[in-house]
Formats: structure tokens, C-alpha cells, sequence
């Protein structure tokens, strides 16, 4: 499940190093019905009392199950925790959370990046079911900062192809937008929680000429329009 060269080379080593494990009977069983096996350490703060320390395993009743390295009694360093039917975590791990790598959710979406706290935080991109794909900053687990976000399938709204380019804040498309075209075509965009409220075309061009558009609200403004044929043009500009 992990993309990256670096990631499925980790994943090989740490599957390769719990083969023994898999298989061996719980050392450890806490009170949340946890049961663990792999390597080990006597508690600095209760002498009479292991935890784990190194490579281990981990599955909980519900068959959640985290495999991968342990520092303190927490998953610290490589590791991928696994919640059957919903996502996989996988990465470099600091006192039980998350700091970098990919999370990979069984509808198709997919991020990859920095987390904060197991949030995407930071640098990163998610792929939303091959439907589209946005890469920039995230914030507490949603899109805050500047992006781009590229349709990757055809929608009502915008073909395959498209391209937004600007700011978000708090998951949503805010303030000035560059949107690219399949065809090349570039509209300036100002979006307002996540609705765009105004566009502008410049320089369009078409077979017979070229225009610029532009629109607010529910009206559409045209600007510098020239069309010419031979020693024949037309101009137009209003609303």
C-alpha cells in the first residue's frame, strides 16, 4: 500500500523483520483488549512492568492492528497502523502519532505528505478517488494555504484537465484564483468559500479574432471584441 520508492522499500524490511512475530503468542495484553507481541522493555516508571521497546506488533479487538517500531511503549519510527474496511496509515511515527508519509482511505482517496498530530499538516497531496487531485498546504486536515487543485475526471462544472490555482482557507477555494483550461485558455478567478463570484478572460482567442470576457454574479461583460474577416470586422463591448 505504500507509494513511494523509499516507503515500499521500508515497508519490505519491517514486513520481513515481523515474520517471526506474526505468529507468536501475545506478551503483552492491555486494558483496552490490546494484545501485543514483539520486543520489549522493563517501564522506567514501574520496574515490574514490560513495554514495548523496538519492532512489535499490535492488533486490538476490533481488528485494528499497528506493526512497525516502538519507543517507550509508543509507535515511534516506521510504522503502519491498519483500520480494516476504513484506512492505512503508514510512515515515520513520533510518541504515537503520525509525522510524515500517507494515508490511504478504501474509498480511493489517498494522501501523501506531513501530518501534525496524525492531521495532514504541512506539505502534501491528496488524491480524491482519481476524480481530482490537489497538492499544496494543509491545516488540521483540510486544505489551507496556497494549492492547486487538477480535475483528473470530467464533472458538470469542469473538464479533465482543468487547473486552479490560489489560496485556500479552511478547505475552501478564497480570494484570487488563476484557472487554466485544457485548451490553454486562462480565466482570472475571485472565489468566495468555495464559489466563484467573479471571472475574467483575457485576450481569448477564437478563429475569426479575439475578445475578453468577464463576468459578476449574473452578468456577463465583453470587452475588446474583434472579430475580422478579410477587409470585414466587428466590434462589440457592453453587457
Amino acid at each position: 500500500m505504500i507509494k513511494t520508492k523509499m516507503g515500499k522499500k521500508l515497508n519490505a524490511m519491517l514486513k520481513k523483520k515481523l515474520k517471526h512475530v506474526y505468529n507468536l503468542k501475545p506478551i503483552l495484553i492491555f486494558k483496552d483488549g490490546c494484545k501485543y507481541s514483539g520486543m520489549t522493555k522493563k517501564d522506567p516508571k514501574n520496574s515490574n512492568k514490560l513495554i514495548p521497546e523496538g519492532l512489535g506488533y499490535a492488533i486490538w479487538p476490533d481488528g485494528q492492528y499497528y506493526e512497525g517500531q516502538y519507543k517507550n511503549g509508543f509507535f515511534h519510527g516506521w510504522g503502519q497502523y491498519t483500520s480494516p474496511n476504513s484506512h492505512i496509515l503508514a510512515g515515520v511515527w513520533k510518541n504515537n502519532f503520525i509525522i510524515e508519509g500517507e494515508m490511504r482511505w478504501n474509498d480511493g482517496r489517498h494522501y501523501l505528505g506531513k501530518f501534525k498530530k496524525s492531521k495532514y499538516h504541512g506539505k502534501g497531496s491528496m488524491n480524491y478517488s482519481d476524480n481530482s487531485l490537489y497538492v499544496g498546504n494543509w491545516k488540521d486536515n483540510v486544505a489551507d494555504g496556497n494549492g492547486e487543485l487538477t480535475i483528473l475526471k470530467s464533472n458538470k462544472y469542469d473538464k479533465k484537465g482543468t487547473i486552479l490555482k490560489g489560496k485556500f482557507k479552511k478547505g475552501q477555494m478564497n480570494g484570487k484564483f488563476k484557472k487554466v483550461f485544457p485548451n490553454g485558455s486562462i480565466m482570472d478567478c475571485i472565489f468566495v468559500n468555495g464559489v466563484c463570484t467573479k471571472g475574467k478572460w483575457k485576450n481569448e482567442v477564437f478563429d475569426s479574432g479575439t475578445l475578453d470576457i468577464s463576468f459578476s454574479k449574473n452578468r456577463m461583460i465583453v470587452e475588446n471584441c474583434h472579430f475580422k474577416s478579410g477587409d470585414d470586422y466587428l466590434l462589440i463591448s457592453g453587457s
